[in-house]
């Protein structure tokens, strides 16, 4: 099947800087086939993109897709109080609750213009299409493109550990021939996995050469208990036990040293900062600006909607472009064009897809997203970068495309039914008794 993005102003990443071509693009299956001034329709589809910028999709490279259910719900708590309420709500939930509320956070990314996600999930697929089949089911009945991890946590020999295990694992083969997944381990964090375990999902990464991502450094907390117990920070204590010998997402990094930054960045360790979860927890800001000067690959992720309470990355980026500049003081400090490529190029990379996502060029695959730049907050066009980052809210995206597949057009999405996703999440907060009196 072809398709032709006619019209368009393209968004472009050459060379370190951004830039924008009227452009038509001929998407032959999933990849680009040609761009070119000329009219190359030759029997294909045809998506008028006139007044619109045509822009890689975004990748969310830090989140927890499940934890819609927990949207406004634990607010306004300190760390591990609002990490032990989540939790409990966490354990009353199935495979289908997952299923379902996955399905809800992809909604939300689809329409904000998120194509691919990384995820840290707490169930595994039992099957690859119906309620039963978790986040990595939703990923593949809805068409987005996602990197999944279950969430693991413990000692390597607790039958716990042991099952959760066995669950990814399966899981990993189960969806093997399904292109638009991959799948990586998640060990949570170094306070909630032991050293042994640590270890062991390390060598079933080289086993079956994946990466894996890792919550480190989030709060102070963390730093103190790992400092008393280790004798040393978090991350010193993970690359001390091998962790970084395999690709890592590391995400927060709140509290990163200059030590713990060359260590990353020796260790070619990507970092996915959160600002508005951290914002949100009382955590503080990740040193990113520091990341950058290091040559670190800093990506960018929203978390899940327990902590921040939306999964729009327009909005992440915005977040991200301003708090450097306020708590540092310095109008330069992290630009709209470095979020940018945050959120698109060096995402890419993390996952290992450098090249093929987070760009538009010949041979890259079809995860695009077409932005209405007849907005008020678009006009007039004096920077469309600056306009991405500082004035868009997410609305204005207006047809996505992954995997060459058009999986919203005119604001609506071809693939989900949007009022059963909410009925049935509805159900789910009802059944989980959720909802709460407040008092104001």
């Amino acid at each position: 099947m072809k398709t032709m993005i006619r019209n368009g102003l393209v968004l472009l990443y050459d060379g370190g800087v951004w830039r924008y071509e009227k452009k038509n693009i001929l998407i032959d299956g999933n990849r680009i086939s040609r761009m070119t001034e000329a009219d190359i329709s030759d029997g294909a589809e045809v998506i008028d993109a006139s007044g619109k910028l045509v822009m890689p999709g975004i990748i969310n490279a830090h989140t927890h897709a499940y934890m819609t259910i927990h949207r406004n719900y634990a607010d306004d708590l300190p760390f591990f109080d609002w990490l032990d309420k989540v939790q409990k709500v966490e354990d009353g939930m199935t495979e289908e609750d997952v299923y379902w509320t996955t399905m809800l956070a992809i909604i939300e990314m689809l329409k904000t213009g998120t194509t691919c996600f990384v995820d840290m999930t707490i169930k595994s697929a039992k099957e690859p299409t119906g309620p039963l089949s978790a986040a990595a089911g939703a990923v593949n009945d809805s068409g987005i493109r996602a990197v999944i991890s279950r969430g693991l946590a413990g000692v390597s020999d607790s039958e716990e550990s042991i099952t959760k295990f066995g669950q990814a694992v399966r899981e990993m083969e189960l969806f093997r021939d399904e292109s638009r997944l991959q799948f990586i381990h998640g060990p949570h964090a170094p306070y909630s996995c032991m050293s042994d375990y640590l270890q062991k999902l390390t060598q079933s990464c080289r086993e079956r050469n994946i990466g894996q991502t890792i919550h480190l450094s989030e709060s102070l907390a963390e730093m103190d208990g790992i400092k008393k117990d280790r004798g040393m920070t978090p991350i010193q204590y993970v690359d001390s036990l091998g962790v970084f010998d395999v690709p890592v997402i590391a995400a927060h990094c709140v509290y990163a040293t200059d030590e713990d930054i060359r260590i990353m960045r020796d260790r070619h360790v990507s970092v996915a900062i959160n600002p508005k979860s951290n914002m949100k927890l009382g955590n503080g800001f990740a040193p990113a600006d520091k990341f950058l000067e290091a040559g670190i690959n800093v990506c960018l992720g929203t978390d899940g909607c327990g902590s921040n309470n939306c999964l729009n990355m327009f909005q992440e980026m915005n977040a991200a472009a301003l708090v450097y500049k306020g708590s540092n003081r310095q109008a330069q400090c992290v630009g709209a064009a470095d979020v940018l490529k945050m959120a698109t190029v060096n995402g890419a990379k993390a996952i290992g897809r450098e090249g093929e996502l987070g760009t538009i060029k010949e041979g890259a695959i079809a995860d695009m997203i077409l932005i209405d730049l007849n907005q008020p907050q678009f006009i007039p066009a004096n920077s469309i970068i600056s306009g991405l980052v500082y004035s868009s809210n997410g609305s204005e995206v207006d047809t996505v495309l992954v995997d060459g597949r058009v999986l919203m057009k005119n604001r609506r999405l071809t693939t989900i039914d949007e009022e059963q996703v909410y009925g049935e999440c509805r159900r789910i907060a009802e059944r989980l008794s959720m909802t709460r009196s407040e008092s104001i």
